[in-house]
Order: C-alpha cells, then structure tokens, then sequence
C-alpha cells in the first residue's frame, strides 16, 4: 500500500479505474452507508475515530470526506492499519488532512495483474481511521464540579478543498453508489480529574503578636505533606515594602538541613519604585549533583486525625526579615504568597512543587504579616520628660517617690535600670550629673530610645514613640 498526500483528480482517476475492470452496470440497486463512530476521551489526549461501512456488494474501492470542529479538535492523520482495505491488500490509498476536514481515497486494484481485490459485502466494516487530538486540556480538581465536556461534531460532507472537489462514495460493481445514510459522529474531549494535593506551605515570621519598627527577625517557610515526597519547590512572595527581606538562607534546625540540598537560588526585589512590589523567590532542588541518587523532602507525620495541621509541618528554612524605621504603626504588613513575579530578572515565576518530576501548583499556601505597633521611647533618667536630664531630674524622682507626683515615663526615672523606683535612681542620676559616676544605661540620657531590657514597670504614657 502507498500513502501519499496527491490531489483530488487522481483519486477520481483512480476510482473510474475501477469501473473498467468489470461490467458496466453490474452494480444495479447496491448499497452503502457509512458510520462515524463516536468516542469520549480525555481533554489531554486524543481519538482514533474509526469509520465503518456497511455494504450490499464487494467494494472496490471509496472515497470517505469528513469534516470536522476545528476549535475543539484537530485532525492529525487517517490511516487504513487494521482496516478492511489494510486486510484485502488494497494497493492504493491517498490520505488528505486540512484545518476543517480530512479525505481518504482508496482503490482496492490499483497494479497489474488487476485480479480483483475487494472489500466483501458485509456489515459494520471498518475502513478507515481518523486520528484526532484534542485543543483545550480541560482540568479540574478532585472534589470541584467538573466543567462541561468540549464536543467536536464529525460531519458527511462533501470536500471543499480539492479541484475537482471529493464527495463521499463507494464503488461496486464498477458503479458509483452514494453511502445512505451517511451517520455522523462526535469526538467528546472530557474533563480531566486531578487529585487534590495535600501539599501545605506556610510562611510565619519570628516576631511577636505586636512588633515594633527597626525590629529584626526571620521569615521562615513550613511544609506539610503526608503522602508525597517532594523533590524541589518554587517559593514566590510579595511583601509590604515597608519591610526588609535579607538572602542570608538558614538551613538551621531544618529538614532540609539533615536531607541535604544540592541547589539554592535566592532574589530579592526590595526595590518600590521598580514598578512592581517588593518580591522574594527561594528556589530549592533536592538531587541537582552527580550522582543524582534521588533525595527528597519526606513526608511529614501525619496531624490529629490525618489532618493537613500546622503542627506536623516541616521546617524548611529561613530569611533575615527587618522592620523598617519608617513602617507606619497600628497596621498589619503583609507577606503573601504570590504568582507571576520575576524578581530581579526576567522570568515569570510561581508558586510549585515538584512531585514525581511534574510540576504541582494547585495546592494550598498560607500567608501572614507583621503587625506593627508604637513602642514607647525615652531617655534614661529624663523623669520630669523635659527631654534633658539634670538636677530637676532627680528632684522629680524624690518627689515621685516621697511625695506621690505623677511621672509620664516609670522606665525614665529608673536611672539605674535595676526594673525598681527607689532612693538608688536620683542618687544614681546625682552621681552622673556631679561626680563623673556611671553614665545610665541604654538608651541612655541624651537620646530617645526604646528599653532594652524587659522589667514590670508599667509602660510609659508620653507622646514620644517610633511612630511618627
């Protein structure tokens, strides 16, 4: 058998060939029909739509032209392996495929010695394949409703593209005989279930409930996973600019740290005026060395009722992370996860995980921030908050203790920062001012300052804080 793509005018050619080989006439009151036969398959793939005949008579030889939903599907090849003509050694077949359509011409008897090739009469008779693959991959996740199947309509009817043009035709008898009826089909591409990830990253910061700028600490990354082992991860967030993100990695106390990882890529756009927020990307690959032997992150336990928790998460690593002098106070900064960001460079990047060497993003991630709040400064042993300290600083401090005069600022008058208002503080405040004593400590008598060291005075009541 040949299989060429050759032009409408030799395949009728070849079909007359046929009617020369018998008996004009013999073919009186024939039939033919011809059937696409309909398939259901996933969005991701594809069909093979066999195309089946039904004949009164031997058949030698036919054309078949099937138009089909170029949007939902295109037409990759047709071929006759398998077929009826594939079994009766037909000697001649020229396949066609276009946008819209595709074309099959086959001659049962095309060489010499012409001894009589057909294709027995007989019922549902395969004849051809048409080979199609689906356009649109149609997902879903496990547990959503799945959306509605994309449907290709298979049509009888007569060929456009060629000159002459084709139309849909069996021979018997050396007769044309027009298949009737002629029943069309459908290639269904069906929407794909994925399985829903149990795949959980969070990211949390080290800071308290309530933090303060100029404050310092880290943003670490957590991962839950009970039944996979992830071989690498794309981390991709947007923070409030009114934050610092450092790229100092700590693998500290992690389990990446005891798995070992063999590739680390960090950036970090801190940058507000580049048109885009403030964007981290951590890129980690467990097996990225010689000899490539396959670790991964584990699973993790599995939480309270095999629930994806907080607590049987893994720690993955950490960031600097600084609030900025600047920040603004009694708001929330937000950390989020976030899709679609190059950082430093060029490529868009987002969120995924790595699991069986495909790419996951579908899975859930949570975010957080940083709520920042005054923190109340003063100078050390300005009692009377004249923002200086002198005599009238330990004359405050006396009249406070003795005598009950209100003070703004408990942690002021504690000139010795023992965390008690006592006769020891002006005697202190005295011994600095007049005879060259300690100087008081952090943060000190001539700057504003937060306290460095914690103590149950109450906190102070002034105008003076970090926010502005």
């Amino acid at each position: 058998m040949f299989n060429s793509k050759m032009g409408s005018g030799l395949i009728a050619l070849l079909l007359v060939c046929c009617t020369t080989l018998v008996l004009a006439g013999s073919g009186t009151g024939d039939t033919s029909s011809y059937t696409a036969n309909s398939q259901s398959v996933a969005s991701t793939g594809g069909a093979s739509i066999s195309i089946t005949m039904d004949s009164s008579a031997d058949c030698q030889g036919y054309v078949i032209c099937l138009s089909h939903d170029d949007l939902v599907v295109t037409l990759d090849s047709i071929t006759t392996g398998g077929t009826a003509a594939d079994a009766a050694g037909a000697e001649f077949a020229i396949a066609n495929t276009y946008a819209t359509n595709g074309t099959l011409g086959v001659v049962m008897d095309f060489a010499a010695p012409f001894d009589g090739h057909v294709i027995p009469a007989g019922n549902n008779i395969t004849v051809a394949n048409f080979n199609y693959s689906c356009n649109n991959a149609v997902l879903y996740t496990e547990g959503d409703t799945p959306p509605a199947t994309e449907s290709a309509a298979l049509t009888f009817e007569d060929d456009t593209n060629n000159n002459p043009p084709l139309e849909n035709v069996t021979v018997s008898g050396g007769l044309s005989v027009y298949p009737d009826p002629m029943n069309d089909g459908t290639c269904d591409c069906e929407p794909v279930e994925i399985p829903a990830e149990d795949t959980e990253l969070w990211m949390t910061t080290s800071f308290p409930e309530e933090a303060h700028a100029g404050e310092s600490g880290e943003l670490c990354f957590y991962y839950y996973d009970g039944d996979d082992y992830i071989q690498g991860m794309t981390m991709t967030a947007c923070y409030d600019c009114a934050l610092t993100v450092g790229t100092e990695w700590d693998w500290a106390g992690s389990i990446v740290e005891q798995v070992g990882v063999e590739y680390l890529a960090i950036q970090v756009d801190d940058d507000e005026t580049d048109g885009d927020d403030c964007e981290v990307v951590v890129a980690i690959l467990m097996d990225a060395l010689p000899p490539f032997d396959g670790q991964t992150l584990p699973q993790t336990p599995q939480g309270p009722n095999d629930a994806t928790t907080w607590d049987a998460s893994m720690l993955i690593g950490c960031l600097p992370l600084t609030i900025d002098e600047d920040a603004s106070c009694d708001s929330a900064h937000d950390i989020s996860w976030c899709n679609g960001i190059n950082g430093n460079g060029n490529v868009t990047l987002y969120n995924n995980v790595v699991i069986d060497f495909q790419s996951l993003q579908n899975y859930a991630r949570n975010d957080t921030s940083v709520y920042v709040v005054p923190e109340e400064v003063f100078q050390r042993g300005d009692c009377n908050g004249d923002d200086k300290v002198d005599l009238a600083d330990a004359a405050t401090m006396l009249a406070n203790q003795f005598s009950g005069l209100p003070v703004g600022c408990e942690d002021a008058c504690d000139t010795n920062d023992d965390g008690i208002l006592n006769m020891a503080d002006p005697v202190a405040a005295l011994n600095w001012l007049f005879k060259f004593g300690t100087e008081p400590p952090a943060p000190g008598p001539f700057n504003d300052g937060p306290d460095p060291t914690g103590d149950s005075l109450p906190e102070c009541n002034s105008d003076d804080t970090t926010c502005t």
